[in-house]
């Protein structure tokens, strides 16, 4: 079987609570065959965030960030 192939879907501009901002791409999977998407987010340098739900994610380094702005790209 064939590895999945990733295509960034989203960009998001997210906050921390002393202002910092980063941006975090969100990618998803284009299963051949297989109904079933997966999904992952990262930084631009690769390190992967975790979706908390609700418009929050969490940094590699724990610090947990809201979004601010998202757009789909193309």
């Amino acid at each position: 079987m064939a590895n999945p192939t990733y295509k960034r879907v989203m960009e998001v501009v997210a906050a921390a609570a002393d202002g910092s901002t980063y941006r975090i791409d969100r990618y998803c999977s284009q299963p051949q065959g297989d109904a079933k998407t997966n999904s992952y987010c990262c930084l631009p340098d690769g390190q992967l965030v975790t979706w908390e739900g609700d418009g929050h994610y969490k940094l590699p380094d724990g610090t947990v960030v809201t979004m601010v702005a998202s757009r789909l790209c193309q």
